[in-house]
């Protein structure tokens, strides 16, 4: 088990000559896996084929759906996305759920010219909720500012459950394929939306179930923030507004526009269920820069919802800045014809190229 947080924040565009020239990135979501295929050609990274399939009705359950799924039903979907997608890649990298990890950054009251290693794992059992002999545990110290006379040194804390990895490891030995290092899908997250002009950058991933808000300075996490909301709560809301199932209201809501009818009602419908969450993210992101005397470059939003028409304007709203929509896809080469619909779903495929990514880093 391994994590690498020196390649967490790559942007490259350009393959330095991996072992394999084809890759995969996975996302086992909640309600749908997503895949992305990337090839290095002539050491340009470039779009192969991606692919999205619905879990919902592999638990007898609504499209959209949150769902929890045995192992046997994970794989049965994981076959039949890749299957569907065209996917040739012989190597992957799944993306783990932050739900199946533990991440924090944890002070540490340290002189700049101790060690503090024989200290992290003692202290870190105050942070983790659960023993340390359940999970894969890795840290990394975060740097401090050259002029900082401080005696406090933070460490980013990163452990997955044992037995997540040993799902992870039965899914890609199903499929017969090679595996890089696993990581969890946050740093998959931060590796397709970071640029190399940024210094500073919130993400706030919207999903099925969690909406996640990351902030992240010089290369590294320094704030992570969860809010039990998402796509499904919007959902279920549109269904309960407008006496529907939850089948047609997710219809609704995937095919929504400004003059859709019902439009009105999914609009606010959306808007009320995420009103909480981002007002919460407003507020941490304010407490970090206050803290911090650090403005951030740029918030973006990714992840599912983060499609839906007029969520962007809200947010710009709600926040008080500019917002951006996450496009991962400006990271890689494909055909000019298919910029519209990429750009149109890449918040939905973050993840997924993010993680392929991690086999082109130096």
């Amino acid at each position: 088990m391994a994590f690498d947080f020196k390649k967490v924040f790559s942007t490259l565009k350009k393959s330095p000559g991996a072992e394999f020239t084809k890759v995969v990135g996975i996302d086992f979501g909640s309600a749908s896996v997503k895949v992305v295929e990337l090839e290095a050609r002539e050491g340009i990274i470039t779009l192969t084929t991606y692919g999205e399939l619905q879990l919902g009705p592999y638990a007898e359950a609504g499209m959209g759906s949150a769902v929890k799924l045995p192992v046997h039903k994970r794989i049965e979907a994981l076959v039949d996305v890749l299957r569907e997608s065209g996917v040739t890649a012989k190597e992957a990298v799944l993306a783990l759920s932050l739900s199946d990890s533990f991440v924090t950054v944890m002070p540490l009251q340290a002189s700049a010219e101790e060690d503090i290693a024989p200290r992290v794992h003692v202290e870190s059992r105050k942070y983790i909720p659960v023993p340390l002999t359940d999970v894969a545990l890795e840290w990394s110290e975060i740097p401090r500012d050259e002029d900082s006379t401080q005696l406090m040194r933070e460490v980013l804390l990163v452990a997955i459950q044992n037995e997540s990895l040993a799902v992870m490891k039965s899914m890609l030995d199903a499929i017969q394929m090679a595996s890089k290092p696993s990581e969890i899908e946050l740093f998959s997250t931060l590796r397709a939306i970071t640029k190399d002009t940024d210094t500073s950058l919130a993400v706030i991933d919207i999903g099925a179930s969690i909406s996640k808000l990351y902030i992240a300075e010089k290369g590294f996490l320094r704030r992570i923030h969860r809010v039990h909301s998402g796509g499904t709560a919007a959902t279920n809301a549109i269904a309960k507004e407008l006496g529907l199932t939850f089948e047609e209201a997710e219809n609704l809501k995937r095919n929504y526009t400004p003059v859709s009818e019902h439009g009105a009602v999914i609009k606010k419908c959306i808007e009320s269920t995420f009103e909480r969450a981002f007002q919460e993210f407003k507020r941490v992101i304010s407490q970090y820069e206050a803290r911090s005397g650090v403005a951030l470059s740029r918030v973006v939003l990714t992840g599912g919802v983060a499609s839906f028409s007029g969520l962007e304007s809200y947010a710009n709203y709600v926040f008080d800045r500019e917002i951006e929509i996450g496009n991962p896809f400006t990271k890689i080469s494909y055909p000019a014809f298919m910029e519209d619909t990429l750009k149109e779903i890449a918040p939905i495929f973050t993840v997924a190229l993010g993680a392929a990514l991690r086999n082109f880093e130096q």
